[in-house]
């Protein structure tokens, strides 16, 4: 299902892909009103992010909402597996990077890893990877869907973790009284991202959920890690966009990228005048190829 979007500085033109880099995370509750408010507040931006991560979108029949200028990687629907996950890619950033995206045969994680020649955030970071994952409740009480090891991956790249993972930890909400539980619950993920140096960028106690009853405490469940390759471009966490309706806040990420670089202008053959050219093409003459060796006779 295809929705239109209001253009940027009122241009119908695709802008370039931003500087520095930016991402949004938000929890779409599987909401349909959820998913067109978040897209349709980027206005409000002075450049669309580059990639928004989801968790929980909505789902129609199997398939994801589509956007218009953003293109959509989920979880195959294989099995009747819901994709919990999904990344939207802005159009114009497709052109500046090569994009793999990786699946786990499960649907509540999935990654992208980037590419592009000139580098990312310096000119040997050619390769980029982000991790977005929705864990729910696993086997008990005390265990959650996705294990930690897959979140938070030995990797050569640059990586970049969004998460959701339903839990409640002291480094991401210290003034939070924390329950044994809950302790027991949050540890490990914590434990294996210290191991391999990843950075909590949220704000620590800076609320990223808020119950929809009276009684509920505001969390921080919305949680965004980053390697020791990554962690020093970070140049902003905030929640810069308004409400969408949903119970999380979105969250925006941004990134100092100074190398990534658009690709060279291509020329458009739709607006060529081919009848005044058609005579000087006729009489142009290519020579033929010269050979480094002869040719067999």
């Amino acid at each position: 299902m295809q929705y239109n979007q209001a253009s940027w500085d009122g241009e119908q033109a695709l802008p370039p892909p931003p500087k520095p880099f930016t991402l949004v995370q938000h929890n779409c509750l599987g909401s349909w009103d959820v998913f067109l408010s978040l897209f349709g507040s980027f206005t409000q931006l002075a450049h669309p992010p580059s990639i928004v991560a989801l968790q929980d979108p909505p789902v129609y029949r199997g398939k994801l909402l589509s956007f218009n200028l953003f293109t959509v990687f989920s979880p195959p629907t294989t099995g009747g597996c819901k994709p919990w996950v999904a990344f939207y890619v802005y159009s114009s950033f497709l052109w500046t990077v090569s994009l793999l995206p990786w699946f786990f045969g499960r649907g509540d994680i999935m990654a992208l890893d980037l590419f592009t020649p000139d580098g990312f955030f310096n000119p040997s970071t050619t390769g980029f990877s982000i991790i977005n994952s929705y864990s729910t409740k696993g086997r008990s009480n005390n265990t959650r869907s996705v294990p930690p090891d897959l979140i938070f991956p030995s990797s050569p790249l640059p990586t970049l973790t969004l998460c959701d993972l339903n839990i409640h930890h002291p480094t991401s909400d210290p003034l939070r009284v924390h329950k044994e539980d809950e302790i027991a619950t949050s540890s490990p993920y914590f434990d294996r991202a210290t191991d391999l140096g990843f950075s909590l960028l949220n704000t620590p106690g800076v609320f990223t959920r808020f119950s929809m009853s009276l009684v509920g405490r505001p969390g921080v469940l919305d949680l965004a890690f980053a390697c020791p390759l990554l962690s020093p471009y970070l140049s902003e966490w905030s929640d810069p966009l308004p409400s969408t309706g949903s119970d999380h806040i979105p969250i925006l990420l941004r990134f100092e990228a100074p190398f990534l670089r658009p690709p060279p202008p291509t020329p458009n053959w739709a607006l060529s005048d081919w009848a005044a050219i058609e005579t000087s093409l006729k009489a142009t003459i290519i020579s033929p190829p010269r050979f480094s060796r002869p040719r067999a006779p």
